[in-house]
């Protein structure tokens, strides 16, 4: 009872301490709130004068800077008190240079530096910050100004919170004139993790020297003015005279499991006394792309282990699609349950994962930012070389969405709403179709999702009594289906799908010949868990990849798996449509 006593009076000195605090810092700090990247011009000069200085800028051989590009000139951080996630108040921002006479911008890089926010219930978060000013307000200065410039000889005993391989220079219009700028830094990022990459083009992330380095490594990442990153355009993928023979492959990487840093192995099989699980992951996958060089990557689901990836989600994001991007595969993706469970939201992730090189991914029209239709529901066409109206495959994407919304009737996982599937069917009505001409080429369809379907679960025959269905690969786990079904399968047939792909369930890496829709028999099968920083189990479960090949001769689709200790070897081969 005296304990009790001791217990409540410590909750209530708790209580009262932090409510203290909480007043404390509304009347005395900052809301980070304040501090965000506005690319509005902020008041300072004459808009008509402005508009001068860009028509000079216009006349003037200025390679490929805008009136609107920016340069750093100054940064700093900005230390916060949280409470959870609900509740963050700031100290003023501390600068690291001499603050600028000139109109300037503040960017927040809106990443907890020390890894606490998120992770601690009460804890310090650190944002880095830099401030910019836009080239036409430098013209309008007219005098020399310090901005933040690469240096590749950078200085390491600078100490904590000086930007490596960076430093201040004083530059005058003369020497962007004598194009003497292109190592002047107008953006910066910041990755995390001793294996953080950052593959985009036009960007330079420094890993000389960490910022800091606390949860996790910090590491700096530039972008150089004038050098800003290229909008790609989504060329189509073909099918090239090479394929003919050898065949056009699909790579599906399913469940990698990723999170910030190196994270350790789950139930890795075979047992290593050392195992680091991204680092493992990424390694097999390098090694199938180098085995199988595919012609399309896909990413069904759970690239990033959420609750690893509080810190950062976009170093994770980038880290999963690194291998493609160097090889400079296409490449599409879903989202699983995990994905957004991290920094970073499902739109946010897919604002990120379309701008990325190679990728195919699509935010649709009736995507929506809070789920109900899911984000990333598209289809793309890959066409013949030799004749490029022609599609030789259709693929389709859908986001399977994560958890049951409606959890006291259809408990567990979440399903393809109806009008999702009326979506994809009028992207084949109204487009796609027309590409299919089966009289000239061959073609195949095919559907990528995350969970799968719960016709995943017909084992015995619907159309044969008493028969089961064919099933290649291992059935290890429950299948965790949604317990609703919304008739993804039947509108998928309507549309002429062979194959469907999925992930979720990483020790199921079976295919199943289901027979229950009407126009054909189609082929349901589980990638394989990739991942070694997810679960496994069930007696043991080694990881692996799944790949898919279309022959343009036939129209036949093959399939088989690689192991990550045996990635040379190929198992459970088979025909998914003849």
């Amino acid at each position: 009872m005296r304990l009790g006593r001791i217990i409540s009076r410590r909750k209530v000195f708790f209580l009262l301490f932090t409510g203290l605090l909480v007043l404390w810092l509304e009347k005395f700090v900052l809301n980070i709130s304040k501090y965000h990247h506005n690319d509005e011009l902020k008041a300072g000069y004459d808009l008509k004068v402005l508009d001068t200085a860009r028509q000079w800028m216009e006349q003037s051989n200025l390679k490929n800077i805008k009136h609107d590009d920016v340069m750093v000139v100054n940064y700093g951080t900005i230390k916060c008190f949280h409470l959870g996630t609900k509740y963050e108040r700031c100290l003023k921002p501390k600068h690291f240079h001499n603050k600028p006479r000139i109109v300037t911008n503040s960017i927040t890089v809106r990443k907890d530096l020390r890894g606490s926010y998120g992770y601690n219930l009460i804890g310090i978060s650190e944002y880095f910050f830099f401030e910019v000013v836009r080239f036409d307000e430098f013209l309008l200065y007219g005098k020399p100004l310090d901005v933040l410039v690469f240096d590749a000889t950078p200085n390491l005993n600078l100490g904590a919170h000086h930007i490596p391989s960076a430093t201040f220079k004083e530059i005058s219009l003369g020497e962007i004139l004598r194009d003497n700028f292109f190592d002047i830094i107008s953006d910066v990022n910041i990755l995390f993790g001793e294996d953080a990459v950052d593959p985009r083009p036009n960007w330079h992330l420094v890993k000389s020297s960490p910022y800091l380095s606390y949860k996790h490594p910090s590491f700096m990442s530039y972008m150089k003015l004038g050098s800003q990153e290229p909008e790609y355009t989504k060329s189509k993928v073909l099918v090239k005279k090479e394929h003919e023979d050898d065949g056009f492959k699909i790579v599906q990487l399913a469940d990698l499991h990723l999170g910030v840093g190196k994270n350790r192995c789950l139930d890795e099989y075979p047992h290593h006394d050392k195992c680091e699980a991204d680092s493992k992951t990424l390694k097999f996958v390098e090694e199938v792309l180098d085995i199988e060089k595919p012609g399309f990557v896909v990413f069904s689901g759970d690239q990033i282990m959420g609750d690893r990836s509080l810190q950062d989600s976009e170093s994770v994001l980038y880290k999963a699609v690194d291998p493609v991007i160097r090889r400079r595969i296409p490449w599409a993706m879903v989202w699983g349950n995990h994905d957004d469970e991290g920094s970073l939201s499902r739109w946010e992730l897919s604002k990120l994962a379309m701008k990325l090189p190679y990728s195919r991914f699509q935010i649709s029209p009736h995507d929506t930012k809070d789920n109900t239709f899911g984000v990333g529901n598209y289809a793309h066409q890959i066409f013949y070389e030799n004749d490029p109206e022609v599609a030789a495959l259709s693929l389709y994407f859908m986001d399977s969405h994560k958890y049951s919304k409606t959890g006291k009737i259809y408990p567990g996982y979440d399903w393809l709403k109806e009008e999702q599937l009326e979506y994809i069917q009028s992207l084949y009505e109204r487009g796609m179709k027309s590409h299919i001409k089966e009289n000239i080429h061959r073609h195949a369809a095919m559907t990528f999702i995350h969970i799968p379907l719960p016709e995943y679960l017909n084992l015995d025959s619907k159309k044969r009594p008493g028969e089961s269905n064919e099933l290649i690969g291992t059935f290890k786990e429950g299948v965790t289906a949604p317990r609703y079904n919304s008739g993804g399968l039947v509108a998928l047939d309507k549309i002429g799908v062979d194959v469907v792909g999925c992930g979720h369930d990483h020790c199921n890496d079976y295919c199943l010949h289901d027979d229950s829709t009407s126009n054909k028999n189609i082929w349901l099968c589980y990638g394989g868990g990739a991942g070694e920083g997810g679960y496994a189990g069930y007696g043991g479960t080694e990881r692996r990849i799944r790949t898919y090949k279309f022959d343009p001769q036939t129209g036949k689709i093959t399939t088989w798996k690689r192991l990550n200790s045996k990635p040379s070897e190929i198992f459970d081969f088979q025909i998914v449509k003849d």
